[in-house]
């Protein structure tokens, strides 16, 4: 209800198109009309964020509204299943909601996560791998939760491709909870590719695949930042989610686990951390639309 409480307002004022809902708006419009990706539109934007906009613009034309509605509801959806699987490994003490409201306040922060974004659409895909990265026993993992795990960051990076970058998350994780890891990540790569292979060879096959390496996958990993926003403006507004980041490690470090699993799945989430900054500081540049 706080969440909501905080966006419906925004959304009945009719705030204006931002350039990333703009940019969006004409890569859906174009594909709708009959346009391919990187065959007849030259642009960066990610396939499977490129299709997603175009499905928007085929249910309702120049859907902005439905931009905003359905970005709330990817928000809400990542937050709670976030918080299900805390709740359900037992991370912390308490079972509860709290995690769900930081995650929904410290979002709504952001202009990536707060409008309908690649990075909103992958990082969906990124919460939901979480579950699939843990091993439901001591025996360790069955074989399909980890090609899963691996499918869910390829189809995560088909829509915001610095999300690839998880798959590093993946590989920890299977080092600290698999008794074979060679193996098992073997697994995880395996389902981190599929859905690349799938993409590529649809590419090929019309012709677009020169222009789907040289827009979407070399670009992807090697432009820095390349946000709208001033720099000055970008630092003022990480001040609040540095602040609750800052006390989440000060409180999670000083706090004794008992339980050999909370201790690997913190040391997991700092692995977590440390490519969620990585993957902060590579952004895909801008590509216009043609």
């Amino acid at each position: 209800m706080l969440v909501l409480a905080l966006r419906l307002p925004l959304l009945w004022l009719g705030l204006p198109v931002t350039a990333a809902e703009l940019r969006a708006l004409l890569v859906g419009e174009r594909l709708h009309g009959g346009a391919l990706p990187y065959r007849d539109l030259f642009d960066g934007t990610a396939p499977l964020a490129a299709a997603t906009f175009a499905l928007l613009d085929a249910l309702v034309p120049r859907p902005v509204w439905l931009y905003r509605v359905f970005a709330l509801v990817l928000l809400l959806a990542q937050a709670l299943r976030l918080n299900v699987v805390l709740n359900r490994y037992d991370v912390h003490p308490e079972r509860g909601y709290l995690a769900a409201l930081t995650y929904l306040l410290v979002g709504s922060i952001s202009t990536d996560l707060d409008t309908l974004s690649p990075l909103l659409l992958g990082h969906t895909f990124i919460v939901f791998a979480l579950s699939a990265l843990l091993p439901t026993s001591r025996e360790g993992y069955d074989n399909r939760r980890l090609f899963r795990a691996g499918f869910l960051i390829g189809v995560g990076a088909l829509c915001y491709l610095p999300l690839s970058l998880f798959v590093i998350v993946g590989l920890f994780a299977v080092v600290i909870f698999a008794a074979n890891s060679f193996r098992s990540s073997l697994l995880l790569l395996c389902g981190f590719f599929f859905p690349y292979a799938l993409v590529a060879t649809f590419f090929f096959y019309t012709d677009a695949l020169p222009g789907f390496v040289q827009l979407h996958l070399q670009p992807g990993l090697t432009d820095l930042i390349a946000s709208g926003l001033p720099a000055g403006l970008q630092l003022r507004l990480l001040i609040v989610p540095g602040l609750v980041l800052g006390l989440g490690l000060a409180r999670s470090l000083g706090t004794s686990l008992g339980l050999v699993f909370q201790i690997k799945f913190r040391q997991m989430m700092l692995v977590w951390l440390v490519v969620a900054m990585a993957t902060a500081a590579v952004e895909q540049g801008p590509r216009r639309a043609y």
